[in-house]
């Protein structure tokens, strides 16, 4: 069991190198630019992972439009907002800014799936709010300013496109419940989701707005690491959460797969030398207790 619950942690480790690695892609080209460049990878791969399982079986044609509107709302929507977020204002509150996702998932079971909050649960969704608000507002200063840390344009506005994305997330994730409790594969869904929302960004790839357009040109570098992101992130990520998932307690695999923002705190530290705010600590280690509380509990 205890093998399971490092896979949790291997998922999440996954997820903080590989938001360090966006990080600066997604600095260099553009958020937008490179999630579409991102998900062309990604949907690739994970079409050809299903077709050698041998698992699109498992998706019935009446579920696909289902599947395919999770996918326009939490990939196409949710990782677009949360790359352009990265590129505004760096790895480390963007990857706490994604723990409301929680909550959010919470609150949207009450409200369309009709289900009770219990106390714990209204405990765990304040303690991650609190969190993020001590880690975004005292989570830098002079002493530890480094690229990661720097901001790109407007704070506030990327904090909206933080919190826009986590919510999109959540609303994904509550329209595919359903359907992966009807024995849908995750991983089929996955490479639908991806792939349906890879081909609505390529209609951006013919746009001339500056926002559309890559802000540098893209070298094979670049591609490189995004091949690399994109298989940390998803691939591996995602595959060695659902193993972990498959053979040990739900609530704790979710917890444990949620500590990506501390490990990037602790990635940032050995990277840069620079010890991460007692803020930055402070407001993590709080958002990873209500994520518990509201999983576990």
């Amino acid at each position: 069991m205890i093998y399971y619950y490092f896979l949790a942690i291997l998922a999440a480790l996954c997820w903080s190198v590989s938001s360090l690695i966006s990080a600066d892609i997604s600095r260099a080209i553009g958020g937008l630019v490179f999630n579409r460049l991102r998900l062309f990878f990604v949907s690739i791969m994970l079409i050809l992972y299903t077709t050698a399982i041998d698992t699109w079986k498992t998706i019935e044609l009446d579920l696909l439009n289902i599947i395919i509107l999770s996918g326009i709302i939490g990939v196409f929507f949710g990782d677009t907002l949360l790359f352009i977020a990265l590129q505004k204002i760096g790895p480390r509150r963007n990857n706490i800014l994604f723990a409301l996702a929680a909550p959010f998932t919470i609150l949207l079971n009450i409200f369309f799936l009709k289900q009770n909050m219990t106390l714990i649960e209204l405990i765990g969704c304040f303690t991650v709010f609190i969190g993020v608000v001590i880690a975004i507002a005292y989570g830098a200063n002079k002493e530890n300013s480094h690229r990661w840390e720097s901001i790109e344009g407007s704070l506030y506005l990327g904090i909206i496109f933080g919190i826009l994305a986590a919510l999109c997330q959540a609303i994904g994730l509550i329209i595919m419940k359903p359907i992966l409790d009807l024995g849908v594969d995750p991983i089929a869904s996955a490479a639908v989701r991806t792939s349906v929302s890879a081909i609505l960004l390529s209609f951006t790839f013919m746009s001339n707005n500056k926002y559309l357009v890559s802000l540098n040109p893209i070298t094979m570098k670049l591609v490189f690491k995004s091949i690399i992101s994109g298989f940390l992130g998803m691939a591996l990520g995602m595959s060695l959460l659902l193993v972990a998932l498959q053979h040990a307690d739900a609530g704790i695999v979710a917890t444990l797969s949620s500590t990506s923002p501390i490990l990037v705190l602790f990635l940032i530290w050995f990277l840069t030398k620079k010890l991460p705010t007692l803020g930055a600590w402070i407001g993590t280690v709080l958002a990873i207790v209500g994520t518990g509380l509201i999983f576990i509990y």
